[in-house]
This record gives C-alpha cells, sequence and structure tokens, in this order.
C-alpha cells in the first residue's frame, strides 16, 4: 500500500494503536509515503483501567518508545486519552497532562469515559446501577453519565476541561515545542 504511494509528493494523517507503533516497520513505510500526524490512542496509564475499558493492545506497552519513535519518524502526535475511569483519581487530569507536555505530544484529545449503548461497558454499568441518564445528548464524552467511583461527577467534568486549558496553555506549548528537533 505505501509502497505505491512514494514519490506522489502526497502528506495523509491516521491514527494508530500503541502496539501497531512498537511492532514492525508499518509506521516506517507510512512515514516514508508521507504520514506527517497520527492520533494515538494512548488512553490511560493504569494497566486495571486499560482493563477495564478492554484495550488490551495497550497493555504493558511502553508508551515513551513509541512517542520517541514518531518524533523520530517526524510524525506529529494527537494524542488520545480518557478520563473518569474506575481507577482514576483527582490528579489523573495533571499527571496526563504532565506526561503529553513532557513528551512533546503535540496535540492532546481528552474525553470522558462513554459507556455506550450496546457495549459492553454500558451492560456492565446498568448491571450495576451505575447509569445515570439516557439523554443521549450528554453521551459525547464532554459530559459524566454514569455513577463515578473515585472522583466525583463534577471534579470529573471540571478536570476534564482543565487539562484542555492546561495542555494548551501558552507556557506548556512553549515547553513541548522546545523538546523537538524542529
Amino acid at each position: 500500500l505505501f509502497e505505491g504511494m512514494k514519490g506522489m509528493n502526497r502528506v495523509f494523517q491516521s491514527a494508530s494503536t500503541v502496539d501497531a507503533i512498537l511492532r514492525g516497520d508499518l509506521v516506517k513505510k507510512a512515514a516514508d509515503a508521507g504520514l506527517r500526524s497520527l492520533f494515538v490512542g494512548f488512553e490511560t496509564f493504569s494497566p486495571e483501567n486499560l482493563k477495564q475499558s478492554n484495550k488490551k493492545q495497550n497493555l504493558q506497552k511502553d508508551y515513551e518508545a513509541a512517542v520517541n519513535r514518531l518524533h523520530h519518524l517526524g510524525i506529529m502526535i494527537n494524542g488520545s486519552f480518557v478520563f473518569g475511569l474506575d481507577e482514576d483519581n483527582e490528579d489523573v487530569f495533571e499527571r496526563t497532562v504532565e506526561w503529553g507536555v513532557n513528551n512533546a505530544v503535540t496535540t492532546s484529545t481528552y474525553h470522558i469515559l462513554t459507556p455506550y449503548p450496546s457495549t459492553k461497558l454500558f451492560s456492565d454499568m446498568e448491571k450495576e446501577g451505575r447509569i445515570l441518564t439516557r439523554n443521549w445528548d450528554l453521551y459525547d464524552t464532554r459530559h459524566v453519565v454514569y455513577q463515578t467511583k473515585n472522583i466525583s461527577a463534577e471534579k470529573l467534568e471540571a478536570g476534564y476541561w482543565q487539562a484542555y486549558d492546561s495542555f494548551y496553555s501558552w507556557s506548556n506549548i512553549v515547553k513541548a515545542s522546545i523538546k523537538h528537533d524542529s
């Protein structure tokens, strides 16, 4: 696929798992063919949270090695992170932003855990009596629609917005950008 794209002078973006970045030479071939930006679902740093969200492809993966590989290949990173998993506490926002800035992630996308209908997560939470609303307009990854465990719904929503404000502050933009070679 990527061999045919060489020489076409095209630039493109894509999405990947941490596992795919670390395994084999696919990401290198994609970079050679013009990949310049990658959406990476880091999700969470907690192994227990990865299990809860069924993100087994990220278990025991070296996130920093993946970031370094992408930086070496000249690929910008849009890191995606989820807040509100059962093992999260009130420091998850600051820790996540700090990691992104320290690892020079280009952009970050944050989400509040959202148990969509017809998913195992929704079914499990419904059985536990944790679904708080069926107002589907709130199922947008910006609102808390379930009973949280270690952090209140109010603090979860406030932390979500604070993470954006902090990551995209001028001081953090400068701090992350000076970690890039160019």
